[in-house]
């Protein structure tokens, strides 16, 4: 049994008291990824940028894109009765679990390490559209997610690339946290 969020002035259809315009950059930011990777897989420069483990992270990117961007489209039209409890935020983290399991194949040196996140994450999306999950369940799961894909660049040597990205992840879940007007 869900209870409606209530975000901005008590309206359950905003998530974390986000306006439409902070909900509209949420989805126009959605973009950079994939255009990031289409600019390093466009570019002949980059070399062995064309191979697998690059298509990988592009096809990830991509296949969470128009799942994220309706998400955060609806819910800066208010057109989501509920921001947590929907079927399209249910979509949009099905999805970054999916990129998840593509980075992790894209970065890791180990084909059981990637077997065992893709294992894990296919049982957070099973949670996901339980009818017994929680949001903390939910959140939780996606930061393991996370941490997982990246912790591949560990079993490569990467170091400072591990540090780098948990810090910038760090300071995001920092930013969630403290709120900013909306803008964390």
């Amino acid at each position: 049994s869900h209870k409606p969020s209530l975000g901005a002035a008590g309206d359950p259809r905003a998530l974390s008291g986000m306006t439409p315009t902070q909900e509209l950059c949420n989805a126009v930011s959605m973009l950079a990824p994939s255009l990031v990777c289409a600019q390093f897989w466009l570019t002949e420069a980059h070399g062995q940028i064309l191979g697998l483990r690059a298509a990988l992270i592009f096809m990830g990117c991509l296949v969470h894109l128009p799942f994220s961007v309706t998400y955060h489209l609806l819910l800066a039209q208010r057109k989501l009765a509920d921001a947590v409890a929907n079927v399209p935020r249910k979509l949009d983290q099905t999805f970054i679990h999916v990129t998840c399991v593509m980075s992790t194949w894209a970065l890791s040196p180990s084909v059981g390490y990637a077997f065992l996140v893709t294992t894990l994450n296919i049982y957070f999306v099973a949670r996901l559209w339980s009818r017994t999950n929680t949001l903390l369940e939910r959140m939780l799961n996606i930061g393991l997610a996370n941490l997982l894909y990246a912790a591949s660049s560990l079993l490569r040597g990467d170091f400072v690339d591990f540090i780098l990205g948990a810090a910038c992840f760090l300071a995001g879940v920092a930013a969630m946290v403290a709120g900013l007007g909306g803008w964390g």
